[in-house]
């Protein structure tokens, strides 16, 4: 018993941390009906983070994750070096279709961002560094949810599929439909589905054993993406190639053409 108590103090360290980081400042009181902890509880976990410099408090007594955090995700993501030249490649993309690129992989039952090359009209954007899609929306969500997740097993005990939007897709019937469409097309596009007004083009980034190691997507005004369709598959296929004959090891593998 006394093994798994660090083990519970970090799993609920790890949930004020996240709701803070998907959610914004919060008080206490906010903080414990996020997580479900007591609120003595949460005043301890974040007087600990406070203490080791990944939480402060506002002038209203709300807590707020540190910019500690930034120099972390920097170290986090200079240690995946299979994105070593992830940068380059989301910042010509980016370039060339004035839209967002984005570079994510799967976690658990998100598909979590590690990088972007911001483009137009980021502010109405959902993703960005840090934050993650659940598997049933938004392009790389649902790309993640056919190549790296055991579907049938997701829609049983995965999380509660609410919807964002009303186009998103929370019926189980037609994500598994969305699943085969992605895995026949080799890409998944988002319409309205994550944010109205925003789609998303999103493409795998397969590794030398076959396996997701992410996602690359492409993501601004639904009219554009709708649009320019071919434009942008035709740019986010040419970075993916980039990407997986890059001079890493991990990558080294070129990506299998899902439409052949």
């Amino acid at each position: 018993m006394a093994e798994r108590k660090p083990m519970r103090v970090l799993a609920n360290s790890m949930a004020v941390v996240e709701a803070l980081a998907e959610r914004g400042d919060l008080s206490p009181a906010e903080l414990a009906e996020a997580t479900g902890l007591p609120r003595p509880s949460v005043y301890r976990f974040v007087d600990g983070l406070k203490t080791v410099g990944l939480a402060t408090t506002t002038d209203e007594n709300r807590a707020r994750l540190s910019v500690k955090w930034l120099h972390l995700a920097d170290a986090a993501r200079d240690a995946m070096t299979e994105w070593a030249s992830a940068r380059r490649v989301l910042d010509d993309l980016a370039d060339g279709t004035e839209q967002t690129a984005f570079l994510t992989v799967p976690r658990g039952d998100e598909a979590l961002c590690i990088d972007w090359a911001p483009g137009r009209g980021i502010g109405v954007l959902t993703l960005a560094p840090g934050r993650a899609l659940p598997l049933y929306a938004g392009g790389a969500g649902r790309l993640v949810l056919a190549y790296a997740r055991d579907v049938d097993d997701y829609l049983e005990h995965g999380p509660d599929r609410r919807p964002l939007t009303t186009e998103t897709i929370t019926d189980a019937g037609a994500l598994r439909a969305d699943v085969e469409r992605t895995r026949e097309q080799g890409y998944t596009l988002s319409l309205d589905d994550a944010t109205i007004g925003i789609g998303a083009l999103a493409f795998p980034v397969f590794g030398g054993d076959g396996g997701l190691l992410g996602c690359l997507s492409v993501a601004g005004r639904s009219v554009d993406v709708r649009e320019r369709q071919d434009e942008f598959t035709a740019a986010a296929r040419a970075a993916v190639a980039e990407l997986t004959s890059g001079a890493t090891s991990e990558l080294a593998t070129p990506l299998v053409d899902r439409d052949a």
